[in-house]
């Protein structure tokens, strides 16, 4: 039985997944396979959804506001993905601007704004115009839709098998099927370094992190609550907002731990309900909802967005940690951009940085001296080498890639 071909296969149907495939598919032939039966099991799932283009730094900051357009007018969709909503940035601290448009607030427009909310003790209270609230599942269905319109395949629920490349092309057989492609995007969120163990490569360090969100009932005034803004600590030790007709809290932890389907532990739950109550001096009386999510990094914080030299044809879009609803659109563009050769940073939005600073190989580069230890060409390119296949892979999210034939 002959192998199905395509230009690309990306691993991980997530937001990474969905963004760059949405970019692609006009260009690449694309097969997106998912290892979960439905979409947004994982971090895509979870997300808050919140905009706040100043949360992440100066680079986020950039995909951030590349991506507005995108949530304000998306193609498709009946309405906006993004809800104004202001962020009241407050610390305990002197603290600067979070932004160059956040205006300082005062302990009377603080109480007009968030009654719920204590002023005494705050030395900083800044309010940051032009962020929101993101419909974060809209957001993962207009990129998927995107693609699959553009004749990309989505698979759900399926685990490659026997993955490897044979000098020209990997393989790959799913639920008895064999499939080709000149390349593959290593799209797998929190399991991205194990996707690329189980390709023969040394991991490059990522690690994802527990976060933890729970949904209460909103104090009174209720009404006022309801309509009042995002409310953020600059130490990052909780946030709070509306959500709905509940009050969402998270006490921003961020607990090491293997990848994995992440479960609120009681002890961040209980940190969330105090951290509220130091916050506001309101305790809820019960907890209506509660969930944990990943959020996977580089350890310099960066998404890790390019080329692998240490195998053939090899992409990485991962280590978007907690930014990745806000930044996918854009983020989506400059990978496709880095994937087919057409784009730099610079030209997605994103001022300063080269394609080296997200490149995979700043990573693997520290630990292996990559370019020694694999013999590459002046190219970067690996030399015809081959990676041994896999009897069984377990690739938990999958995803979409690839870039035209050279």
């Amino acid at each position: 039985m002959s192998a199905l071909a395509y230009g690309a296969i990306i691993l991980g149907g997530g937001l990474a997944g969905a963004a760059l495939a949405a970019a692609l598919a006009p260009r690449v032939n694309l097969l997106i396979l998912e290892r979960e039966a439905h979409l947004g099991y994982h971090a895509s799932g979870r997300s808050t959804g919140m905009f706040i283009p100043s949360y992440g730094g100066p680079i986020i900051a950039a995909l951030a506001e590349a991506s507005r357009s995108y949530f304000e007018t998306p193609h498709g969709s009946a309405r906006p993905l993004l809800t104004r909503r202001d962020v009241l940035h407050v610390s305990r601290r002197e603290r600067a601007a979070p932004s160059a448009g956040a205006v300082r607030m005062s302990s009377a427009r603080i109480h007009a704004l968030s009654p719920i909310l204590k002023t005494r003790g705050l030395k900083s209270a800044w309010l940051e115009p032009g962020t929101g609230e993101l419909d974060a599942v809209g957001i993962h269905q207009q990129l998927i839709a995107t693609a699959v319109r553009h004749g990309a395949v989505l698979r759900l629920g399926v685990s490659p098998q026997n993955l490897g490349h044979d000098g020209e092309a990997w393989r790959l057989r799913v639920a008895g099927e064999e499939f080709r492609c000149s390349a593959l995007v290593n799209a797998t969120g929190a399991w991205a370094d194990e996707t690329a163990a189980a390709l023969g490569l040394t991991p490059l360090g990522l690690a994802a992190y527990r976060r933890t969100v729970v949904l209460v009932a909103p104090p009174e005034p209720r009404p006022r609550v309801l309509a009042g803004p995002i409310i953020k600590d600059m130490e990052d030790r909780f946030y709070l907002r509306p959500f709905g007709q509940d009050l969402l809290v998270s006490p921003c932890d961020e607990t090491l731990s293997v990848p994995t389907d992440a479960q609120p532990e009681p002890r961040d739950v209980a940190m969330a309900i105090a951290r509220l109550k130091q916050a506001t001096g309101y305790e809820p009386m019960q907890i209506k909802h509660r969930w944990a999510g990943l959020r996977s990094f580089a350890p310099d914080r960066l998404p890790v967005i390019g080329w692998d030299l240490r195998a053939p044809n090899l992409f990485w879009f991962a280590g978007l940690g907690g930014f990745g609803v806000q930044i996918a659109p854009a983020a989506g563009r400059l990978a496709a951009g880095l994937f087919l050769g057409t784009e730099t940073p610079a030209a997605s939005g994103v001022r300063g940085p080269n394609p080296q600073q997200f490149s995979p190989m700043r990573l693997a580069g520290r630990k292996l001296r990559a370019a020694k230890l694999y013999g590459l060409s002046q190219t970067g390119r690996t030399n015809n080498r081959r990676t041994a296949p896999n009897d069984r892979l377990a690739f938990r999210p999958v995803a979409q890639g690839r870039r035209q034939p050279a």
